[in-house]
């Protein structure tokens, strides 16, 4: 490996990668669960290298920001120093300990990179949201370097979500983000049953509604309050914006406004509301009305690889403008604008990335909201929990403009580009997603499409429609029938 020399400026990669290669070293505590690895790289004022650590350096159990802050310089002047580490920094330890946030602000660190956020949906970026509560600059790792960081702790995570998902409900603390904490002019009647049926079926989780187990699940997503004296609860504003029959008496800013030009013929506008996890499936209907062969208003030939992909990243868009965007902002509604020649969504809120990684698409997988990123997850709304980059790189390639990020006024807009060319870039019907099952299998609900395929329900739902767009199926109730 490299040899790094204190005192010498180094590249802002160079460093990112020097700790994820610290991370390797971490030393674990135990033999009956995985701990987590975490690499830490700490640079003075001047952008020079200044020292590296990783957990259990110095001692068995010690994190890496630990470590290197107070372990190995803890009488030294680091203020106006970065750090860089490659897993989030916690927010709580048992006592006398300290979460490593409250150690990166004690040694008045100027900025924290971090590298990937806490596993644990139940807390996952509180620890970057304490930081910038604090005044502390937050960046973060490339998306490949993000996917490193998950791959070696693979075990770590997974454990770590089973352990969050199992934990008892325990006493209710105040809220690091103010959307969490409890509505007193609701009640949990306020939420709405089919919200809370569908996060339950999309989410596949094992509760039943009103349970006690359920209620103790929506506890510890921070969905409702408990008080454990008088044993009632309150939605959250978070759970009201998710799971409220009319989340919009709260919160007038959670809707979505499509307005659509078309040459010839006057604007159709059209506003989209009600609890979040309900809103995916009424904008994709609103979308096949709009688009009802894809973003082509021809339909004599059939769905190709340019409008399915042009559609799909159209969807996330929309999705992530909903899962990415600051509901604090009053008045601030997510619009989506479309004409014959692009899509514009505007989302509230700057990006907590730079836009240079949204325009590179290395935008790593952090959000805002990680609560309503996790369930839009679950739940199959998003392909991932970042900003779909995977889904907007192909629309290049495809031969479309490249999507653009740009910042205006406190709002993102994602700009998509229609120049498509369908007759130029058509493909095999054999091609389509989900052929060869449904041709194999001659009848098959999306349920059980997607229990073969492995895939989310959204995107079995999207490769079953798909065929009967092309005319290879039918539909007959619930059920898609190869058509021979």
């Amino acid at each position: 490996m490299k040899e790094f020399i204190k005192g010498q400026k180094y590249t802002h990669i160079e460093y990112m990668e020097l700790s994820i290669a610290e991370m390797g070293e971490s030393k674990s505590e135990h033999t009956d669960r995985a701990d987590p690895k975490v690499g830490a790289v700490l640079v003075d004022t001047n952008g020079a290298y200044f020292d590296k650590a990783h957990r259990g350096e110095l001692r068995v159990g010690d994190h890496g920001e630990f470590t290197i802050l107070e372990r190995k310089y803890p009488n030294e002047d680091l203020e106006g120093f970065t750090l860089y580490t490659t897993l989030e920094p916690c927010v709580k330890r048992k006592a006398p300990k300290k979460g490593c946030y409250k150690r990166c602000i004690n040694a008045r660190i100027k900025k924290v990179y971090v590298g990937h956020y806490d596993p644990d949906p139940t807390v996952a970026s509180n620890g970057v949201k304490l930081l910038k509560k604090a005044g502390i600059e937050v960046g973060f790792y490339d998306k490949k370097y993000e996917e490193i960081i998950a791959k070696e702790n693979e075990q770590f995570f997974k454990e770590a979500a089973k352990r969050a998902e199992e934990e008892k409900v325990k006493e209710i603390q105040s809220a690091i983000d103010p959307i969490e904490n409890e509505l007193i002019e609701f009640q949990l009647d306020d939420l709405s049953e089919e919200a809370q049926k569908d996060l339950i079926e999309k989410s596949g989780l094992s509760y039943r509604l009103g349970t006690d187990s359920f209620k103790s699940y929506l506890n510890r997503m921070k969905l409702i309050s408990v008080d454990e004296e008088s044993k009632t609860a309150r939605p959250t504003g978070l759970g009201l914006l998710l799971l409220g029959k009319n989340p919009e008496e709260h919160f007038p800013q959670a809707r979505v406004k499509f307005t659509v030009r078309s040459k010839g013929s006057d604007p159709k506008i059209k506003d989209i509301k009600g609890a979040l996890v309900l809103l995916p499936q009424k904008i994709e209907e609103y979308l096949e009305f709009v688009f009802p062969k894809g973003f082509s208003s021809r339909s004599s030939f059939n769905r190709n690889e340019v409008i399915e992909a042009s559609s799909s990243a159209f969807y996330e868009v929309i999705m992530n403008a909903i899962v990415h965007r600051d509901y604090a902002i009053d008045g601030g509604r997510v619009m989506v604008d479309i004409d014959d020649e692009k899509v514009v969504v505007s989302s509230p809120g700057e990006p907590i990335c730079t836009l240079k990684q949204l325009n590179d698409f290395t935008a790593p997988s952090f959000s805002r909201n990680a609560k309503i990123a996790h369930l839009f997850f679950e739940m199959g709304f998003v392909e991932e929990r970042g900003f779909g980059m995977e889904e907007l790189s192909k629309v290049e390639s495809f031969g479309l403009p490249k999507p653009v990020f740009t910042l205006e006024n406190n709002i993102l807009k994602t700009t998509l580009y229609r120049d498509i060319n369908p007759e130029k870039q058509t493909v095999s019907q054999s091609d389509l997603p989900g052929v060869e099952i449904l041709r194999e299998h001659k009848r098959l609900t999306t349920k059980e499409y997607k229990e073969i395929s492995g895939l989310k329900e959204r995107q079995a739902r999207n490769h079953l429609k798909t065929l009967v767009d092309n005319d290879l199926a039918k539909k007959e109730g619930t059920a898609y029938v190869w058509i021979e």
